[in-house]
């Protein structure tokens, strides 16, 4: 295992599919970070700052970087002038919780979690949502609204038909279900025990999901990414020597390895699957 330390509660590693280079997120500063090599190794290098509490960002097919941010209530755009804009901040008037996390996919649909801050939607008050964006006319609906725990982070199976998203403080996986083309089903796909929650999911390209494993680091438990099978069986647990604040996962694309990244060392973690 290796590992880069810096930032401020690090989270949301992405790799940018152009260039091949990994993003990572400081959620306490509001910069967004490239991973680069120096003569004293990797270092993180800023590329911009959002000047609030990024959470999550994606690239478009046109290598468009899109970053979810708590603070602004918005995803915002880097377009090709390096200028972070709004782009989208409510749905029918109503100003947007805080998105949590967000994906596209290969049409350029774009899918997000709305679940605010940490505490915001609870189980007590489960007024989280799940929204998509439509390529062709940009058209924004909910597939859940105000109805989530917590809804965190979204993972897209390799045929698009299938949406995956961790609803944390339910401590579960919910599954997405496109069937006819725009219509969405939503059931359990994997309920866990212990801990606090799901906090970050991936999907490699056999349809096998990654699945962070978040707790307070209080607790003194070590990090944990659990593997669930295409079918929703439990395949195993890969049980990390490090705390167990894990804020984001992504598979590299150059090898058979996890990226995770953890809040309460500021710490970016690769994780062999070999």
């Amino acid at each position: 295992m290796e590992a880069i330390y810096g930032g401020t509660a690090v989270t949301a590693p992405c790799f940018d599919q152009k260039s091949g280079s990994l993003l990572v997120l400081s959620a306490g500063t509001g910069e967004i970070h490239q991973v680069v090599l120096s003569k004293n190794g990797q270092m993180l290098q800023t590329l911009a700052n959002t000047s609030g509490e990024p959470s999550s960002l994606a690239f478009d097919s046109e290598g468009a970087m899109y970053v979810c941010d708590f603070a602004h209530q918005a995803i915002l755009r880097r377009g090709s002038d390096g200028r972070l804009a709004e782009f989208v901040r409510e749905y029918e008037g109503k100003v947007l919780k805080g998105p949590s996390a967000l994906q596209m996919d290969s049409k350029g649909n774009m899918f997000f979690c709305d679940s605010g801050p940490l505490g915001e939607t609870t189980l007590q008050s489960p007024l989280g949502s799940v929204f998509t964006i439509s390529a062709d006319g940009q058209l924004l609906q909910p597939l859940a609204l105000e109805c989530l725990a917590h809804p965190c982070a979204i993972a897209i199976s390799p045929s698009e038909s299938v949406l995956y998203v961790a609803e944390m403080m339910a401590n579960r996986i919910l599954r997405f279900v496109q069937r006819p083309a725009g219509v969405y089903h939503c059931s359990v796909f994997y309920q866990f025990s212990g801990g606090m929650g799901p906090s970050a999911l991936v999907c490699d390209t056999q349809g096998t999901l990654y699945v962070a494993r978040y707790d307070l680091a209080s607790s003194g438990a070590k990090g944990v990414i659990s593997v669930l099978a295409a079918d929703g069986k439990f395949v195993r647990d890969v049980e990390l020597p490090i705390p167990c604040e894990l804020t984001g996962v992504a598979l590299n694309p150059k090898e058979a390895s996890l990226v995770v990244t953890e809040a309460s060392t500021n710490c970016i973690y690769t994780v062999s699957l070999g």
